[in-house]
């Protein structure tokens, strides 16, 4: 039968009492003994008052200090040599919870917070997207363009799995990463590009948010950016591609080549210097004649605009700036003309819009507001 907690307390105590009149007898044998009886009947008290507090704790600790004060008491003759000290420690395990060595729970790894991320930087995981490491990426040249350019050597149990890579973009950073076919992509601000590392099957798809630019190579296996509920289906070409939350839109315009975006069952497709669009408001894809210029100034150094709508010019620069910038429905659909270097402050470009807009511009913390 399992013996209670109070009979556990006995045997306690009596050992208690055995190390004090060890410790007396210590005291008569070498003078000079630093810890008296009555401190060790204080220890003792104070290993009761801890059993109180938590009594289940205590009897699985305790048996563990008991093993220890057993080994001590073969020690005996140790014990007349060191005198009443020795009997003190053997209290000392008791009386010290914090000393028994106990099991330690491995820390959980941190989640990733991207709003935490600063520079460009490339989050590699496996097919259940268990996060493997991180590398930021180093900058190329004075444009804030950076190059993928990542030797990290995975174990060989991950590369048995398809493993994807996920570019976040910051605020005031652009990206260009080439992929394992050999297609580039720059990336702007604020955007996200998840891609395997290389493609096994016969369709090479990756995943994209934001805004980027895509020079996709040739090759047998068809090429599909998903983003959301579009499809931007590639058949060798270079083509800008835009999916904004903000904006609730998704947007292609297509400089060479041949590319087809669907939404649900339609896929329209376009030629050179056409732009297919759909608006979420009503999920329908539209096409018009465009100069691809126009919406490729953001892979400058400047934002540079000719006959854009406000909505869309100051979404890239909340984008770029890191910052949010409302505007009034009346405004949104007014197209402007202008170029203002990307290195100039929020603070002097917003200056400039007011100028532009003949609007007032207010600022309330880092948010931006134009009535």
């Amino acid at each position: 039968m399992r013996k209670t907690l109070d009979e556990k307390y006995e045997k306690d105590l009596d050992v208690a009492r055995e190390a004090i009149a060890k410790g007396r007898a210590a005291e008569n044998d070498a003078a000079g003994g630093r810890i008296s009886a009555e401190r060790i009947e204080e220890l003792v008290e104070e290993v009761h008052q801890v059993n109180r507090i938590d009594r289940e704790a205590a009897e699985r600790k305790l048996a563990m200090r008991l093993d220890v004060m057993r080994l001590s008491r073969r020690m005996r003759r140790r014990w007349l040599f060191v005198g009443g000290v020795a009997a003190a420690m053997a209290l000392f395990f008791v009386a010290q919870p914090l000393l028994v060595p106990e099991e330690v729970a491995e820390e959980p790894v941190a989640p990733v917070v991207l709003g935490e991320i600063t520079v460009p930087t490339v989050i590699a995981s496996g097919a259940d997207d268990e996060i493997l490491a991180f590398d930021s990426l180093e900058i190329e040249d004075a444009r804030n363009v950076y190059k993928a350019e990542r030797d990290s050597v995975l174990p060989e149990t991950v590369r048995k799995k398809v493993v994807y890579n996920r570019v976040v973009i910051p605020k005031g950073y652009t990206y260009r990463v080439e992929l394992a076919d050999g297609s580039r992509v720059t990336l702007n601000a604020g955007s996200e590009l998840r891609y395997p590392v290389e493609f096994r099957d016969s369709l090479r798809e990756v995943e994209f948010r934001g805004e980027g630019y895509f020079e996709v190579a040739k090759d047998a296996a068809p090429f599909v950016v998903r983003a959301g509920d579009a499809r931007v289906r590639v058949y060798g070409t270079k083509f800008n591609f835009l999916y904004s939350d903000a904006l609730s839109l998704s947007e292609a315009v297509l400089v060479e080549g041949s590319i087809g975006m669907s939404v649900g069952d339609k896929e329209v497709r376009i030629q050179p210097n056409e732009r297919v669009y759909c608006s979420w408001t009503d999920s329908l894809l539209k096409t018009d004649k465009v100069d691809p210029a126009d919406y490729m100034g953001w892979l400058g150094t400047s934002f540079k605009y000719n006959g854009a709508r406000l909505d869309r010019i100051m979404f890239d620069m909340a984008r770029w700036y890191g910052v949010e910038i409302a505007v009034s429905p009346e405004m949104r659909s007014r197209t402007y003309t202008l170029e203002i270097d990307k290195t100039t402050p929020v603070e002097e470009t917003m200056h400039m819009m007011e100028l532009i807009t003949g609007k007032t511009i207010k600022q309330e913390g880092g948010a931006y507001s134009i009535y």
